[in-house]
Protein backbone atom coordinates (compact mmCIF):
# COMPACT_ATOMS: atom_id res chain seq x y z
CA UNK A 1 0.00 0.00 0.00
CA UNK A 2 1.40 3.38 -1.01
CA UNK A 3 1.43 6.18 1.53
CA UNK A 4 0.37 9.63 0.42
CA UNK A 5 2.57 12.39 1.89
CA UNK A 6 0.67 14.86 4.03
CA UNK A 7 1.46 18.52 3.47
CA UNK A 8 0.98 20.62 6.56
CA UNK A 9 -0.21 24.24 6.48
CA UNK A 10 3.21 25.85 7.24
CA UNK A 11 4.88 23.71 4.56
CA UNK A 12 2.24 24.73 2.02
CA UNK A 13 2.73 28.43 2.86
CA UNK A 14 6.52 28.06 2.59
CA UNK A 15 6.18 26.31 -0.74
CA UNK A 16 3.84 29.00 -2.04
CA UNK A 17 6.14 31.77 -0.79
CA UNK A 18 9.14 30.09 -2.41
CA UNK A 19 7.29 29.73 -5.73
CA UNK A 20 6.14 33.35 -5.52
CA UNK A 21 9.72 34.55 -5.00
CA UNK A 22 10.96 32.39 -7.87
CA UNK A 23 8.18 33.64 -10.14
CA UNK A 24 9.01 37.24 -9.20
CA UNK A 25 12.69 36.74 -9.94
CA UNK A 26 11.79 35.07 -13.25
CA UNK A 27 9.60 37.98 -14.34
CA UNK A 28 12.26 40.51 -13.34
CA UNK A 29 14.87 38.54 -15.28
CA UNK A 30 12.50 38.56 -18.24
CA UNK A 31 12.33 42.36 -17.81
CA UNK A 32 16.13 42.55 -18.09
CA UNK A 33 16.08 40.38 -21.21
CA UNK A 34 13.28 42.50 -22.68
CA UNK A 35 15.37 45.64 -22.05
CA UNK A 36 18.28 44.08 -23.92
CA UNK A 37 16.01 43.05 -26.80
CA UNK A 38 14.57 46.59 -26.91
CA UNK A 39 18.09 48.00 -27.03
CA UNK A 40 19.01 45.60 -29.83
CA UNK A 41 15.90 46.18 -31.98
CA UNK A 42 15.32 49.91 -31.46
CA UNK A 43 16.69 52.36 -33.99
CA UNK A 44 16.64 55.77 -32.31
CA UNK A 45 16.41 59.10 -34.09
CA UNK A 46 19.67 60.57 -35.32
CA UNK A 47 20.64 64.11 -34.48
CA UNK A 48 22.81 66.01 -36.93
CA UNK A 49 25.64 68.28 -35.85
CA UNK A 50 25.51 71.70 -37.54
CA UNK A 51 27.16 75.07 -37.03
CA UNK A 52 24.55 76.19 -34.49
CA UNK A 53 24.58 72.91 -32.49
CA UNK A 54 22.78 69.65 -32.97
CA UNK A 55 19.37 69.43 -34.64
CA UNK A 56 16.78 66.76 -35.15
CA UNK A 57 15.30 66.81 -38.63
CA UNK A 58 11.66 65.97 -39.17
CA UNK A 59 12.53 62.82 -41.11
CA UNK A 60 14.84 61.63 -38.33
CA UNK A 61 12.24 62.32 -35.63
CA UNK A 62 10.29 59.26 -36.75
CA UNK A 63 13.01 57.23 -35.07
CA UNK A 64 11.79 58.43 -31.67
CA UNK A 65 8.31 57.06 -32.35
CA UNK A 66 9.72 53.75 -33.56
CA UNK A 67 11.68 53.38 -30.30
CA UNK A 68 8.42 53.57 -28.34
CA UNK A 69 6.69 51.15 -30.74
CA UNK A 70 9.50 48.62 -30.31
CA UNK A 71 9.25 49.00 -26.51
CA UNK A 72 5.52 48.26 -26.69
CA UNK A 73 5.95 45.23 -28.99
CA UNK A 74 8.73 43.78 -26.83
CA UNK A 75 6.53 44.46 -23.80
CA UNK A 76 3.55 42.65 -25.28
CA UNK A 77 5.62 39.52 -25.91
CA UNK A 78 7.42 39.64 -22.56
CA UNK A 79 4.31 40.32 -20.50
CA UNK A 80 2.13 37.66 -22.16
CA UNK A 81 4.93 35.18 -21.50
CA UNK A 82 5.29 36.45 -17.92
CA UNK A 83 1.58 36.19 -17.23
CA UNK A 84 1.42 32.71 -18.71
CA UNK A 85 4.41 31.46 -16.73
CA UNK A 86 3.29 32.98 -13.42
CA UNK A 87 -0.20 31.52 -13.84
CA UNK A 88 1.23 28.07 -14.56
CA UNK A 89 3.79 28.33 -11.74
CA UNK A 90 1.26 29.55 -9.13
CA UNK A 91 -1.97 27.77 -10.04
CA UNK A 92 -3.40 27.73 -6.51
CA UNK A 93 -3.20 31.47 -6.00
CA UNK A 94 -6.71 32.10 -7.32
CA UNK A 95 -7.85 35.69 -7.77
CA UNK A 96 -4.66 36.99 -6.10
CA UNK A 97 -2.89 36.05 -9.30
CA UNK A 98 -4.32 39.19 -10.94
CA UNK A 99 -2.67 41.81 -8.70
CA UNK A 100 0.53 39.76 -8.54
CA UNK A 101 0.85 39.66 -12.33
CA UNK A 102 -0.09 43.34 -12.68
CA UNK A 103 2.55 44.36 -10.12
CA UNK A 104 5.27 42.08 -11.51
CA UNK A 105 4.77 43.09 -15.13
CA UNK A 106 4.63 46.79 -14.19
CA UNK A 107 7.96 46.46 -12.37
CA UNK A 108 9.38 44.43 -15.28
CA UNK A 109 8.45 47.26 -17.67
CA UNK A 110 10.40 49.74 -15.57
CA UNK A 111 13.34 47.33 -15.38
CA UNK A 112 13.32 46.89 -19.17
CA UNK A 113 13.14 50.66 -19.69
CA UNK A 114 16.04 51.32 -17.30
CA UNK A 115 18.19 48.60 -18.91
CA UNK A 116 17.62 50.13 -22.35
CA UNK A 117 18.28 53.68 -21.17
CA UNK A 118 21.40 52.80 -19.17
CA UNK A 119 22.99 50.60 -21.83
CA UNK A 120 21.77 52.59 -24.83
CA UNK A 121 23.36 55.61 -26.47
CA UNK A 122 23.96 58.71 -24.35
CA UNK A 123 22.24 62.04 -24.86
CA UNK A 124 23.51 63.62 -28.09
CA UNK A 125 24.24 66.86 -26.24
CA UNK A 126 26.66 65.04 -23.94
CA UNK A 127 28.86 63.63 -26.73
CA UNK A 128 32.14 65.58 -26.86
CA UNK A 129 34.11 66.37 -30.00
CA UNK A 130 31.36 66.42 -32.60
CA UNK A 131 32.03 68.07 -35.93
CA UNK A 132 29.62 69.47 -38.50
CA UNK A 133 27.86 66.65 -40.34
CA UNK A 134 28.21 64.04 -37.59
CA UNK A 135 25.12 61.98 -36.88
CA UNK A 136 24.46 61.15 -33.25
CA UNK A 137 21.86 58.60 -32.14
CA UNK A 138 19.33 59.82 -29.63
CA UNK A 139 19.06 58.12 -26.28
CA UNK A 140 16.34 55.52 -25.88
CA UNK A 141 13.30 57.11 -24.30
CA UNK A 142 9.65 56.34 -23.61
CA UNK A 143 7.72 59.60 -23.51
CA UNK A 144 4.50 58.58 -21.80
CA UNK A 145 2.78 56.28 -19.35
CA UNK A 146 0.71 54.32 -21.89
CA UNK A 147 3.61 52.11 -23.13
CA UNK A 148 4.19 51.03 -19.53
CA UNK A 149 0.51 50.18 -19.05
CA UNK A 150 0.64 47.78 -21.99
CA UNK A 151 2.79 45.41 -19.92
CA UNK A 152 0.26 44.69 -17.12
CA UNK A 153 -2.64 44.53 -19.57
CA UNK A 154 -0.96 41.88 -21.67
CA UNK A 155 0.32 40.12 -18.56
CA UNK A 156 -3.33 39.54 -17.72
CA UNK A 157 -3.90 38.26 -21.26
CA UNK A 158 -1.20 35.67 -20.50
CA UNK A 159 -3.00 34.70 -17.28
CA UNK A 160 -6.29 34.33 -19.16
CA UNK A 161 -4.60 32.18 -21.79
CA UNK A 162 -2.93 29.95 -19.21
CA UNK A 163 -6.15 29.59 -17.23
CA UNK A 164 -8.13 28.77 -20.36
CA UNK A 165 -5.55 26.20 -21.47
CA UNK A 166 -5.51 24.57 -18.01
CA UNK A 167 -9.31 24.41 -18.00
CA UNK A 168 -9.34 22.77 -21.44
CA UNK A 169 -6.80 20.19 -20.26
CA UNK A 170 -8.95 19.29 -17.24
CA UNK A 171 -12.08 19.03 -19.36
CA UNK A 172 -10.41 16.78 -21.93
CA UNK A 173 -8.95 14.62 -19.14
CA UNK A 174 -12.43 14.17 -17.62
CA UNK A 175 -14.03 13.34 -20.95
CA UNK A 176 -11.37 10.82 -21.98
CA UNK A 177 -12.63 7.24 -22.13
CA UNK A 178 -11.61 4.96 -19.30
CA UNK A 179 -9.05 2.30 -20.16
CA UNK A 180 -10.37 -1.28 -20.36
CA UNK A 181 -9.88 -3.41 -17.28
Amino acid sequence: MRRVPVVTEPEARTSLARRLVLASLGVLLLGVVAGLVWLWLAHPAEWEARDGGIVLTEAASRGQFSVVVVFVIVGVVASVLSGWLVARFLPGLGWLLTPVVVALTAVASVVAWRVGVELGPPSPASVPGTTVGDRLPSELAVDGVAPFLVWPIFGLVGVIGATWAAGRTRVSARSAPLPPE
